[in-house]
């Protein structure tokens, strides 16, 4: 069979693959328990958490005084060594349905995978949630991570330096937009289109965004420099590649509003 039928059909069969479903659960990426820290059962730290969760959940479907989340919030819950800060992020390309039932499936699903640990982070396709312990609401967060890489491996013996360069295009329109979400497409005449995302959570800056995305495109392009695709997760940014359209265009076009404000609630312990 000629080698480019196979690899039309290997890209197919991928996108079909990656294709978000209709029902059920979100795509689930993988997850981190922060351990070291542990809180006890019944605890005032406990209590915080499943009011920041049900915040975050909250606003996933209802938004800020009345107004829509637009696929991102962050918010803390109590005082001192007890408080909690958290935040939850929505890929800029899915619908608003799918952001919030994302959202809702972590905010549940996360604390039965990470039951005793004080700062966990998860990655679905569709979202990420973070919450921790210590303050990161104005930092950027490298560690934990998670390194996908496509199965198949690459034809081409420069396919690294054209990743970086289609990140680094899609970096730049993350940096313009208010939801600081991306994406790029390159057309090669000896290769096939490749297609990228990036995108960071919007409680950074500008200056905080690149860095984060800069530091991310050199640990794909590492992790993944033979592969076809691939995805390097950080809790402040994600980034992706892949040799078909795996993002929706039409939500992209979309106009956006700016993001809303960071929230803050307090326990009643």
């Amino acid at each position: 069979m000629n080698m480019n039928i196979i690899l039309v059909f290997l890209s197919v069969l991928s996108f079909l693959i990656s294709l978000p479903r209709a029902y059920g659960d979100p795509w689930y990426e993988g997850h981190v328990c922060k351990d070291g820290m542990n809180f006890n059962s019944n605890s005032t730290y406990q209590s915080n958490l499943k009011l920041l969760l049900s915040t975050l959940r909250s606003n996933a479907t209802h938004g800020s005084r009345d107004k829509i989340s637009d696929g991102f919030y962050n918010a803390t819950a109590g005082q001192d060594l007890d408080k909690v800060s958290g935040l939850f992020l929505c890929r800029g390309d899915v619908r608003r349905e799918t952001c919030q039932d994302c959202v809702n499936f972590a905010t549940s699903d996360l604390p039965q995978r990470c039951p005793v640990q004080k700062g966990a982070v998860i990655w679905y396709r569709e979202c990420l949630l973070h919450y921790s312990n210590y303050s990161f609401l104005s930092t950027v967060d490298y560690v934990p991570y998670l390194c996908l890489a496509n199965a198949q491996d690459s034809p081409n013996r420069s396919f690294g330096k054209q990743v970086r360069n289609l990140m680094d295009e899609a970096v730049n329109q993350a940096l313009s937009t208010p939801k600081m979400f991306g994406t790029a497409k390159e057309d090669y005449s000896d290769f096939p289109t490749l297609y990228g995302l990036a995108q960071c959570t919007q409680n950074l800056s500008p200056d905080q965004c690149r860095n984060c995305l800069g530091d991310a495109i050199s640990q794909l392009v590492e992790c993944c420099k033979v592969r076809q695709g691939g995805q390097l997760l950080y809790p402040s940014c994600i980034t992706r590649y892949e040799l078909y359209p795996f993002y929706n265009n039409k939500l992209i076009a979309s106009p956006t509003p700016a993001p809303p404000s960071p929230g803050s609630v307090t326990s009643s312990k």
